[in-house]
C-alpha cells in the first residue's frame, strides 16, 4: 500500500488485492478465523514492518495502511467463510460450482483451483468459460427487454421517473461532487434505480440534502427542453453523459432550467445527453422519495427513488 497503491480491480491495485486475499485464505486454512483479534495481530505485524524500515515509509503511513488493509480483509471475510464452507462440504467441485462461487460470493477461481489441487481435483477451464458465457448471454437477454437508457417503457410513470432521475444525478453532484456520474440505471413504473461512483454510502444528512434538492427543483416547476446538436458541440456545453455509453455523431441534449446562462435567468440545474422522453416541466413529476441505498461493489452506490 506504498506509493498510493490501494486494493482495486486494476493494475497494481489488483496485484495488492490478490496478495491480501491470498494471505487471508492462508490464515483461514490454518484454522484461524478472520476475527477482530486476527486482524489486530495483522496490524501489529504491519506496525513492526513500518517501524523496522522507516526509510521506506512516511510518518502517517501506518494509519492509512491500517484503514485500507482492515477494509479489504473485512470485505473479503464473508466471501472466504462462505466459499470455504462450500468447498469443504462438497466431495466433488466441478466448473459449475466454481463459477457459482465466483459469481455469487466473489470467490476467486485461482483460489478455488489451489484448494482443490490439494485434494487432487482439477477445474475444467473450458467448462468454466462456458458457464461464464451462459451468464453473460442471460444478462444480455434480460436487458434486451428494456428500452435503451434503462427504461422499461414510455408510460407516464416511467417518463416522470426518468426526468426525476436526471434531477437526482444533478442533486448528487451538488451534494457529493462532480465525480458522480451515471454508471447504470433501470426505470420501471414503480421506481428508478440509479448507480454511481462514490466510496461510501451516503450519510442520513447527505441523503436528506439530496432528497430536499430534488423536491425543491420539482416545486420550482422548471422547464425541461432539448436541443439536437453535433456531439462535439454538445460536449462543449458541459452536458454530462452516461458512463461508457456510445453516442452517435448527433445527440439530443436535455436541459432542466434555463437553456442559456445569463444574469436574469441563471444557469441550468441539469444538462445531459439523453434520448428522452421527459416531462415538459419538473412540476409534473410529483414529490420524490429516496427509498433506499446499497453499496453494490467497490466504490459503487445504488439509490432507489419513487414518486409518492
Amino acid at each position: 500500500m506504498k506509493a498510493g497503491v490501494i486494493p482495486d480491480n486494476k493494475k497494481h491495485g489488483y496485484v495488492l488485492r490478490r496478495l491480501i486475499r491470498r494471505s487471508a485464505i492462508k490464515i483461514q486454512e490454518l484454522g484461524t478465523l478472520l476475527s477482530p483479534k486476527t486482524i489486530n495481530s495483522t496490524f501489529s505485524l504491519v506496525r513492526e514492518v513500518v517501524k523496522t524500515y522507516p526509510q521506506y515509509f512516511h510518518k502517517n503511513d501506518f494509519v492509512r495502511i491500517e484503514s485500507d488493509l482492515g477494509a479489504e480483509i473485512d470485505k473479503f471475510a464473508n466471501t472466504i467463510h462462505r466459499g470455504m464452507q462450500v468447498l469443504i462440504s462438497r466431495k466433488d467441485v466441478d466448473a459449475k460450482v466454481a463459477f457459482d462461487l465466483y459469481q455469487s460470493y466473489g470467490f476467486p477461481l485461482e483460489v478455488t483451483e489451489e484448494l482443490l489441487a490439494e485434494k487432487g481435483q482439477v477445474i475444467d477451464k473450458k467448462q468454466f468459460e462456458e458457464e461464464f458465457e451462459k451468464h453473460r448471454d442471460l444478462s444480455r437477454t434480460t436487458s434486451a427487454g428494456v428500452f435503451k437508457g434503462g427504461l422499461a417503457d414510455h408510460s407516464p410513470e416511467v417518463v416522470k421517473l426518468h426526468t426525476a432521475t436526471h434531477v437526482l444525478l444533478a442533486s448528487l453532484r451538488k451534494v457529493l461532487g462532480d465525480h458522480v456520474v451515471q454508471k447504470g440505471q433501470n426505470i420501471t413504473k414503480e421506481r428508478s434505480r440509479f448507480d454511481f461512483p462514490h466510496p461510501n454510502k451516503l450519510t442520513d444528512e447527505e441523503l436528506k440534502k439530496v432528497e430536499n434538492t430534488i423536491n425543491d427543483v420539482i416545486k420550482k416547476d422548471l422547464p425541461v427542453n432539448f436541443k439536437i446538436m453535433p456531439k462535439g458541440e454538445a460536449e462543449k456545453t458541459g452536458a454530462i453523459h452516461a458512463f461508457n455509453e456510445k453516442y452517435a455523431d448527433t445527440v439530443k441534449v436535455y436541459t432542466i432550467g434555463p437553456s442559456t446562462h445569463d444574469v436574469r435567468s441563471g444557469s441550468p440545474f441539469s444538462r445531459e445527453f439523453c434520448g428522452g422522453p421527459h416531462v415538459t416541466h419538473t412540476g409534473e413529476i410529483g414529490r420524490v422519495k429516496i427509498k433506499k441505498q446499497e453499496k453494490i461493489g467497490s466504490g459503487v452506490i445504488r439509490i432507489y427513488i419513487v414518486i409518492e
